[in-house]
């Protein structure tokens, strides 16, 4: 998919914004899914709610994980991630993004980190 197609914007609510960070809200309802999107700059979220999401990227099955309210993933983006995300759970999906202004730290995108707090067995989300 061109690039003409998918959206920066990768919450429903920019919470704040400075020369650093740009800190977004996330909320999906059951069955609702995020535009495409494409994160070039690293990232931090933060589950708010217990959520079963399903990642969606071009040419890949959709990739499910289940995670509790607490829930915390960091990524390196390396040139940029692109992809969208649906609620596949009973309830809404509520959750914190923090993206850090500038370039990636790593040159490819890398596998991310948790707290390891996952309910899930597939339950890494890049």
């Amino acid at each position: 998919m061109s690039l003409d197609h998918v959206s920066h914007q990768v919450g429903t609510k920019l919470l704040f914004e400075n020369d650093r960070v740009r800190v977004w809200e996330l909320n999906l309802r059951p069955g609702e899914s995020s535009p495409r999107h494409v994160h070039e700059s690293d990232y931090v979220f933060v589950h708010l709610t217990k959520s079963k999401i399903a990642l969606v990227e071009d040419g890949k099955p959709p990739e499910t994980s289940e995670e509790p309210a607490g829930f915390v993933q960091y990524t390196e983006v390396g040139g940029g991630i692109e992809h969208a995300i649906k609620n596949v759970g009973e309830s809404e999906h509520r959750e914190i993004l923090v993206e850090l202004k500038g370039p990636s730290r790593s040159s490819t995108p890398r596998e991310p980190e948790t707290n390891e707090q996952h309910t899930g067995a597939d339950s890494h989300r890049p």
